[in-house]
């Protein structure tokens, strides 16, 4: 089997097990007893840790050489911790163990995406659109399959869990039998360096400094969806599967619409508009009461996802830089990952603060008032961006390194396996 049906597999697998798994975590965190503060942990130090990771990684791998010896390892790792995840009895020990497949995860998506850029040259972007719609159609398809495997085995986590250790066994199998070539170094530049003229690039800084300054805000909510959907609607790991499905399916069909226009128009005002919308999703948790708004909320929330994977990560890999883009991503990526790190941590201690005074849906109403306010006055930054003349057509393996984070999870925002 060549290297091109290898990475379909592999990504198929991954798209089927772990992506899918990864949808319960946060939801299984509240199943178990975590606080708010103990919720805000867990997605803070997951989201921080994978993309911190990558920058760590990249550099590590770039050194040596190889791809294939940190996929295979890494797939193994996961494999182990992923299996002990259900296990966890206490919120203490799923965030220690959810922060050790962080870790693992970025080791494996850096130099999954330098082992596509190296070895995979002609056609490289139609082949990627391939790869991500058997993923996408996979995940799915695998969520609308937990709905009914779920549904007779009322709140058993350890099903989508062992299904993901099982896909990165299957990885690990498939990644050993990839044929690699000798491998160019994509982060090679002075970090120090790069982050001392990253004001010299104008448009790059400025969606920068506006990315970073809205990513504190849209990261305080993730500790809070998962509690809103447990503990307040008190819905089922099956519904869970349904509201992932709901959002997941919706963005599978409207990227391709989105991403046969966008060529053609000025992406800014679409950028601007994606990050106003974004700003509705924490009141609608406030305020959305039953299951069909619920689906509703997905529904929405998987539009503004397919935005942002066509015209925010075409926008973003257009404005770095030619010949640094691998490095102005992992530093994008980086300070995201510090940026998620204390939004989420504050978004669990602003929810305790509030129930300390007030019972739990009331201080969920105002907690999620804040992080709304701030999203959307955060939303105007990005009306200073200028588009750049490239028509958003970038091929570039980078698409599978640069994922804006997901919009809405009924779980929280998560980590997206790859």
């Amino acid at each position: 089997m060549d290297n091109r049906k290898l990475i379909a597999l592999r990504s198929l697998v991954i798209a089927v097990g772990a992506t899918v798994a990864a949808s319960f975590v946060g939801v299984f965190g509240v199943m178990i007893g975590a606080t708010a503060a103990e919720m805000g942990w867990l997605q803070s130090s997951s989201n921080s840790l994978s993309n911190l990771g990558q920058i760590l990684w990249g550099r590590i791998s770039d050194r040596i050489g190889k791809r294939t010896p940190f996929l295979v390892a890494g797939s193994i790792i996961l494999a182990v911790l992923w299996f002990m995840l259900p296990y966890s009895k206490t919120p203490v020990n799923l965030i220690i163990l959810y922060a050790l497949i962080s870790v693992f995860s970025a080791m494996i998506t850096v130099n999954w995406f330098s082992f596509i850029a190296d070895n995979i040259i002609s056609e490289r972007g139609k082949f990627l659109t391939v790869i991500n719609n058997i993923a996408s159609a996979g995940t799915v398809i695998s969520l609308i399959a937990m709905i009914f495997i779920l549904n007779k085995n009322k709140n058993e986590v350890m099903i989508p869990f062992t299904a993901a250790s099982a896909s990165y066994i299957v990885s690990a199998i498939t990644v050993f039998r990839l044929k690699e070539s000798k491998s160019k170094t994509v982060m090679s530049g002075n970090l120090y360096k790069t982050l001392k003229n990253l004001k010299n690039n104008s448009i790059f800084y400025k969606y920068f400094r506006a990315t970073n300054i809205q990513s504190f805000f849209w990261s305080m909510a993730w500790p809070m969806f998962p509690i809103t959907i447990v503990s307040i609607m008190h819905f089922s790991l099956d519904i869970v599967a349904l509201l992932t499905v709901s959002s997941t399916l919706t963005m599978l069909l409207t990227q391709y619409i989105i991403g046969k226009f966008i060529d053609r128009v000025n992406r800014v005002p679409l950028i601007f508009l994606n990050r106003i919308m974004l700003s509705g999703i924490p009141l609608m948790y406030a305020f959305f009461n039953v299951l069909p708004l619920f689906i509703i909320l997905e529904i929405y929330s998987g539009f503004i996802g397919s935005i942002q994977n066509t015209i925010t990560t075409s926008y973003t890999l257009d404005i770095v830089p030619q010949n640094n883009k691998a490095e102005y991503i992992s530093i994008l990526n980086g300070f995201n990952g510090m940026v998620y790190f204390f939004g989420a941590l504050s978004g669990g201690y602003i929810l305790t603060l509030f129930l300390s005074f007030e019972p739990l849906r009331f201080a969920l109403m105002l907690s999620y008032l804040i992080v709304f306010s701030g999203r959307f006055v955060s939303a105007f930054l990005f009306r200073g961006l200028k588009e750049v003349n490239t028509g958003g057509r970038n091929n570039s393996a980078l698409s599978i390194l640069f994922k804006p984070k997901g919009a809405g999870s009924p779980s929280g925002v998560i980590i997206h396996p790859r």
